[in-house]
């Protein structure tokens, strides 16, 4: 306790002690009625109620009193004064099932009340019980009347049991027992009637006084020591926050380098896969022109078969001429006498010969031809070897480029993983849910996000605009513009979020040169679980709430997250929640689905009759039910868009 408020406890006490000598000597002009009714109302200035920052006024009950005499007096103060700057009312009351929201229960003797069913019937509400003419010690506070002065007793064990405190001003002016209530009974009515205008007190009282005086200085130089340790405490305190805010900062700083990375790495794997289709329509190209000299060369590979079978022929018929001409040498040197009387042999042997160099010039054109036919064939040969070579090679580099691009978006994956909160820390503050998470490709548009901010907790189904790299680009800006709206801006209402990740979003884009309409479709929760209640928004994407076995659809504002030409401000709806209630939000991807026997979509009508065929199914077999029916449905059809389908039961 602080030495102000040392002080400020004295002076309560001696003002209050003024207040019950000033009233006593009042109280011979006044009716009991009254009197107990300005009692009533100071009870309220000197009782500390535990829930008193949740309370909008001082609600007064009372039961029995007959006539309506302290009801009266009740509400006629009510409509002057404030209690602890709260308004008071007053009410009556049937029974003692019409206690709620009661922070005083009045009752005298009249109403027949037993105290075990009061007591039960407050429970762990928080009522101070005022009682009139009942036993000693039953009440918390109970009047007793002698003829025109009114005294009380209070029972401070069962204030506290009802999480009230009285303050010492009341303890020290109120009766301890019966003995010393006659006592006290006595001084007031010697105060009362007294002419004067002081008031004396014994010397044993002022003892007590200056005791009690001399003792709250030694606590308050106790705790200014108290102080000054607690001075140097905070003052560490606050240089090791100062050191957290430096950590902080420089984790900020290393998110936006690592944003700035995300960006590159984004921007080179764009071009790496301008590079590769143009790589690949050079390679088509290639294949092509490849394709058509083989064509040729299988042309021109047949044409020289044919020559190679005319040249064997020509070659088997030169072998017979030179075997016919050895053998006609031979004749003629046989007759080498004979060619002065034989000249017309001679003559025809000389036709002969020209005949056969003739032919043998023949045979060496031909060989000629097959010796170029050869060469022509291991030019194209060659040819062909190089521009395999060459294909080789751009096969490898696309491979490497392909390899590079995939280590890339593998890269782009983990950071994607790592933005989104783990399952463990959903499942800490909703145990009893699900998220089914299943992209298109490595990396996705559609993410799921979640913040905890006090006694609330926030929750979205994401959907960015396309899917695999771009969406993810698109994806990365809208959750760090619902991070900032959060954290930097510090706000819970989902409406308000959704507004000011749009203003994010829109101003980022804006940047460039370009006009860029990507943007976001969401469905945002903003659960308190204290008082079991949920507040929607949506920009495109709804909600679903299961209650008794029916499905209720809460629309979404028909608008993105995104550069709109009609943007309104975001609405919201608030739902009180009961217990097994069941809440689903998601993206489209699940109901846009093709499969099925005739290849259709999943649509919205089917989805929502198997949410209510399992709805009562724990969380995790809900879970796998709904995959095992999107891989059925979808058979060997490709997936169209990636899904992101969250449920939780209250």
């Amino acid at each position: 306790m602080t030495f102000l408020h040392k002080i400020t406890r004295l002076f309560l006490i001696i003002g209050f002690i003024g207040f019950c000598l000033n009233s006593t000597t009042a109280q011979k002009s006044k009716s009991n009625t009254e009197k107990q009714a300005l009692f009533i109302y100071n009870f309220f200035k000197f009782v500390e109620w535990s829930n008193f920052d949740e309370l909008k006024s001082f609600n007064v009950g009372v039961i029995g009193d007959e006539k309506d005499l302290v009801f009266n007096e009740l509400k006629k103060i009510s409509k002057t004064e404030k209690a602890k700057k709260l308004p008071i009312n007053v009410k009556r009351l049937k029974s003692l099932s019409d206690l709620d929201g009661i922070q005083l229960l009045y009752f005298d003797k009249s109403a027949s009340l037993k105290f075990d069913k009061i007591y039960a019937a407050i429970g762990n509400k928080h009522i101070l019980l005022v009682s009139k003419g009942y036993p000693y010690g039953k009440s918390m506070i109970n009047f007793v009347m002698d003829e025109d002065i009114v005294q009380y007793e209070l029972n401070e064990a069962k204030c506290e049991w009802a999480g009230l405190k009285a303050s010492k001003v009341l303890t020290l002016v109120a009766v301890k027992s019966e003995k010393e209530w006659n006592g006290i009974i006595n001084k007031f009515e010697n105060l009362a009637n007294t002419e004067e205008k002081t008031v004396e007190i014994s010397t044993d009282e002022l003892n007590k006084v200056v005791r009690e005086q001399k003792r709250l200085l030694s606590e308050i130089g106790t705790n200014s020591k108290k102080i000054e340790l607690q001075k140097e405490k905070l003052k560490t305190q606050s240089e090791e926050l100062t050191v957290k805010e430096n950590q902080l900062i420089n984790t900020q700083h290393d998110i936006e380098l690592q944003q700035n990375l995300i960006a590159n790495q984004l921007d080179k794997i764009e071009k790496q896969q301008s590079n590769l289709d143009s790589l690949n329509e050079n390679v088509e190209i290639k294949h092509e022109e490849l394709v058509a000299q083989q064509a040729e060369l299988e042309k021109e590979s047949k044409h020289l078969l044919e020559i190679q079978k005319e040249y064997k022929k020509i070659e088997d018929a030169l072998k017979s001429k030179e075997l016919l001409v050895g053998l006609q040498g031979q004749t003629i040197n046989a007759q080498g006498n004979e060619i002065v009387t034989k000249s017309d042999k001679i003559e025809e042997q000389k036709s002969i010969i020209w005949l056969s160099i003739l032919f043998l010039l023949i045979v060496s054109v031909l060989g000629i031809m097959a010796y170029r036919s050869y060469r022509l064939k291991n030019a194209a040969n060659i040819l062909i070897s190089e521009q395999k070579a060459e294909i080789e090679g751009q096969h490898d580099v696309l491979e490497e480029q392909h390899r590079e691009i995939t280590d890339s978006i593998n890269y782009a994956k983990r950071i994607q993983d790592a933005i989104m909160p783990p399952l463990s820390l959903v499942h800490q503050h909703i145990p009893n849910s699900f998220i089914l998470y299943q992209p298109k490709d490595i990396i996705a548009g559609d993410f799921y996000w979640m913040e905890s901010v006090g006694d609330h907790v926030i929750l979205a189904a994401a959907d960015c605009t396309g899917h695999g790299v771009p969406g993810a680009m698109v994806s990365v800006v809208c959750h760090n513009a619902m991070n900032r709206a959060v954290r930097e801006f510090g706000l819970i209402e989902p409406n308000k979020i959704l507004d000011k990740t749009r203003d994010i979003v829109v101003e980022t884009f804006e940047e460039g040169q370009e006009d860029v309409r990507d943007g976001m479709d969401i469905a945002l929760c903003t659960f308190d679980f204290k008082s079991n209640s949920l507040l929607f928004s949506g920009a495109n994407n709804g909600l679903y709430l299961i209650r008794d076995e029916e499905l209720i659809q809460y629309k979404p504002d028909k608008q993105p997250i995104g550069k709109y030409d009609d943007a309104k401000p975001f609405t919201h709806e608030k739902i009180e929640l009961k217990k097994d209630d069941v809440i689903y939000t998601f993206s489209d991807g699940y109901a846009d689905q093709f499969g099925g026997v005739k290849g259709k979509k999943f649509m919205y009508k089917k989805f929502r009759d198997l949410l209510l065929s399992i709805h009562k199914k724990p969380m995790d077999e809900q879970h796998k039910i709904l995959i095992d029916s999107f891989e059925n449905w979808r058979g060997n059809l490709e997936q169209v868009d990636d899904v992101c389908v969250i449920g939780l039961r209250v």
